[in-house]
């Protein structure tokens, strides 16, 4: 707990799933939902102080834009107590389709504490290619920097421990490195893509529905 002012804080974790409609929400646009969310459902946030007062939300690895969360995790500060299970109830009434909250309670961990992510990647076609090439030993996906500068990464390292799933060996789950240093999984399609044109001599787009299942710690548990 933390006091402001006359008021003691308490801080609490919303963890909900980003699916379905809801995957085409921006950041920002769920930022604004959830806003919107907390002060419908009538929750008494904590509000930010200074010219422009909004509810405190803080999120923890926000999800790109298209992919699908199992687990995403949302903070905000309470000024009066409420009970977790009357804080999931509210905000569910209130929340657009394929945002549900799932569990509310104390954070465990903190927010610097997430070191990786858990993904599923479900490959529609052209997964002909998928079990050799995580077997790898060489693939390189180029990340472009926030200063425009293009990069180098090394992704065999982190595909060499990925799992493929289902029958048609079309589903690969794989973690990747979510805090400082984060590996987006979209680079990881991108760089199957430049495989499958050596493989087969053509280019052929690839498509795969992305989903975040968990949030992990450098230990590899799950992020509380």
């Amino acid at each position: 707990m933390e006091k402001r002012g006359v008021f003691v804080l308490k801080e609490i974790r919303i963890r909900f799933s980003k699916t379905g409609r809801a995957k085409f929400i921006s950041h920002l646009d769920l930022m604004r939902t959830m806003t919107r969310a907390v002060r419908r459902a009538s929750i008494p946030v904590w509000y930010t102080e200074g010219f422009n007062r909004h509810p405190y939300l803080k999120f923890a690895a926000p999800l790109s834009l298209g992919f699908e969360g199992k687990d995403e995790s949302m903070d905000i500060r309470l000024i009066n107590d409420m009970p977790a299970e009357d804080i999931e109830d509210r905000l569910n009434q209130v929340l657009p389709d394929g945002l549900i909250v799932h569990h509310v309670g104390e954070p465990v961990m903190k927010l610097r504490d997430i070191a990786f992510a858990r993904y599923l990647m479900r490959f529609k076609d052209n997964n002909n290619h998928l079990s050799e090439f995580i077997k790898e030993q060489n693939i390189i996906a180029k990340k472009r920097t926030k200063k425009g500068l293009v990069r180098e990464i090394e992704l065999s390292p982190f595909l060499n421990k990925a799992e493929i799933h289902d029958c048609n060996d079309n589903e690969l789950c794989l973690i990747l490195p979510c805090g400082g240093e984060t590996i987006n999984p979209a680079l990881v399609v991108t760089a199957y893509e430049e495989y499958v044109e050596q493989c087969q001599g053509e280019h052929i787009k690839v498509f795969c529905d992305i989903t975040r299942l968990a949030l992990l710690n450098s230990d590899g548990n799950s992020f509380v």
